[in-house]
């Protein structure tokens, strides 16, 4: 078992993540609390994810300025069930991006595996969780160095320059998250 601590730079927030190993890949447990524009929210989310870092399922409870939201995905075959219906615009999707948290950037890292110099364009899944809205996104991720990939929003201009550890876990995401500390539990 592993446990991250990050802070929320822009976000003004905590997390506290624990990544278990399973025999089929990996969950991955997370509580968010923090303060964005005068908005107070907490948020626990549980991740399943195969052993390739592929999103499998999700579960997400949250509280923004006092109003709770609770939403289910689950992917079978190549569709999205979100809330028990099937969503056609997220058919066929990988990866999911949570925006309060570093860690959905260290799955397409670990999937992807790019050789220094090299990109991919992927289409995500992307949860925004301050405006309660789940819609198709598209990035790319170029890997810069041994350590380091340039993030990039294809739907709107953002990009980082995002640090992994040797495993692949973000470790600074500029003006939006840090690692505080990390380490191993048995």
């Amino acid at each position: 078992m592993k446990k991250i601590l990050w802070r929320g730079i822009l976000y003004k927030s905590w997390e506290h993540c624990t990544l278990q190993q399973e025999k089929d890949g990996m969950a991955v447990r997370s509580i968010i609390t923090g303060n964005y524009q005068n908005q107070l929210f907490s948020v626990n989310n549980t991740l399943k994810l195969d052993e390739k870092w592929r999103i499998q399922e999700f579960e997400i409870r949250s509280d923004i300025d006092g109003k709770t939201n609770y939403t289910v995905g689950r992917r079978i075959g190549k569709d999205w069930w979100i809330n028990d219906s099937v969503i056609p615009e997220l058919t066929g999707l990988l990866y999911i991006d949570i925006s309060l948290t570093p860690f959905t950037n260290t799955l397409p890292v670990n999937h992807l595996l790019l050789e220094i110099g090299k990109s991919s364009d992927i289409d995500v899944l992307y949860i925004d969780l301050l405006e309660n809205e789940i819609k198709p996104v598209r990035q790319r991720y170029t890997r810069k160095a041994k350590y380091q990939y340039l993030y990039e929003s294809l739907d709107y201009p953002f990009e980082a320059v995002i640090t992994v550890d040797p495993k692949g876990i973000v470790t600074s995401y500029p003006g939006l998250f840090e690692e505080v500390v990390e380490g191993r539990m048995k």
